[in-house]
């Protein structure tokens, strides 16, 4: 991650027109963690230009897509203008060359751990209650470091949050996949650090460093109307998007990834996903009584004390939820730092809007 340390004004004798901010808005955001962006890339995480005015009323947003044509032109014409740099279709911050080769390794690494991560993550289908699991993080912008871990993101069904989360604990645990709880550095290991119920998608903690983490979700397993649909989305995951809609009040063509990525192969295909669907079938038939729910509640006050004793859950500058409808864990999050170097990116490139805040992390 790119810590902007000099903050100064870059003064340019063109206007500076509401698209042409959004792009380079967009590049500054993603130049904090030294990654260009395609034109594909500028267009899917294109920051809302109502963001960066001094009158900014989020409630009042009249929102309308960016134009594919006019983001071309307009890259064109601020890389003509010296504004941003390019090489073979990735831009970036002008003097930032040496991101074009990062890049490429980048992608060569993500390629390598996308491969690893959906060979872990399909024996998740063997849980109960699970419902849709997303990639996030560093792995889900293909943006990962050598060492860097596989945060996830999952939905479970209602009232089975807990035993949920027990089911994944156990089969990641028996894979050998699971990043422990003392564990400075995970490689390759699953981080559940997100757990949503299928009655409650809306994510109440805003911003834009939430914003664009929700566009960068990648659904990688869904069970969501109960079977695999390949490339189409489910209705749950169709929930999940119109749920969190206000995310287009930052990224300007909010929309979440419609296919997601499995591993290729006949037995996988063909005969592992539809056995491990019906025992988890299985497994749901037969809790789906008051044992269930007996299950569920020794289950709550079980992890819920844990999480409460547990130091980092009130340490400052992250965040920790607990409850029925949601688990999260991001104690120690970037947020902050990234939401602080946009802003000090904004002002030195001219752009003098509302400095964005966090989502409301722990002081």
């Amino acid at each position: 991650m790119r810590v902007l340390d000099k903050v100064g004004t870059i003064s340019y004798r063109f206007f500076m027109t509401d698209l042409r901010n959004s792009i380079l808005a967009t590049i500054i955001y993603y130049d904090i963690f030294n990654f260009p962006l395609s034109f594909a890339e500028i267009y899917k995480y294109l920051i809302n230009s109502k963001r960066l005015r001094l009158n900014l009323n989020q409630e009042k947003f009249n929102l309308k897509e960016g134009n594919a044509a006019e983001i071309v032109n307009e890259l064109d014409n601020m890389a003509r203008a010296g504004i941003i740099s390019h090489k073979n279709g990735f831009y970036f911050i002008p003097e930032r060359d040496n991101l074009y080769e990062k890049r490429i390794e980048k992608d060569k690494l993500a390629n390598r751990k996308w491969k690893k991560f959906l060979a872990i993550t399909k024996y998740l289908q063997f849980a109960p209650y699970l419902r849709v699991v997303f990639a996030s993080g560093s792995l889900a912008v293909n943006n990962p470091e050598p060492k860097s871990d596989f945060d996830v993101l999952v939905i479970i069904k209602s009232g089975r949050l807990y035993t949920g989360r027990l089911f994944l604990w156990v089969i990641s645990s028996i894979l050998g996949a699971r990043r422990g709880r003392f564990d400075v550095v995970a490689p390759d290991k699953l981080c559940f650090n997100h757990y949503l119920t299928d009655d409650n998608l809306e994510l109440s903690h805003r911003s834009l460093y939430i914003a664009q983490s929700l566009a960068n979700l990648k659904p990688v397993i869904d069970r969501g109307s109960g079977t695999l649909k390949g490339e189409y989305l489910t209705p749950l995951i169709d929930k999940f998007i119109a749920s969190n809609k206000w995310a287009s009040s930052y990224c300007y063509n909010f929309r979440m990834t419609t296919a997601y990525r499995r591993e290729s192969g006949n037995l996988q295909k063909r005969y592992l996903t539809p056995f491990m669907l019906a025992l988890a079938r299985i497994g749901e038939v037969t809790l789906n009584n008051f044992f269930g729910d007996f299950l569920e509640k020794i289950l709550r006050t079980f992890q819920q004390r844990r999480i409460k004793n547990n130091p980092a859950t009130y340490e400052s500058g992250g965040r920790v939820i607990f409850s029925d409808t949601e688990l999260e864990f991001h104690p120690r999050s970037f947020e902050k730092i990234v939401i602080e170097n946009y802003n000090k990116g904004l002002k030195k490139f001219g752009i003098l809007g509302v400095e964005e805040n966090d989502s409301g992390l722990q002081n």
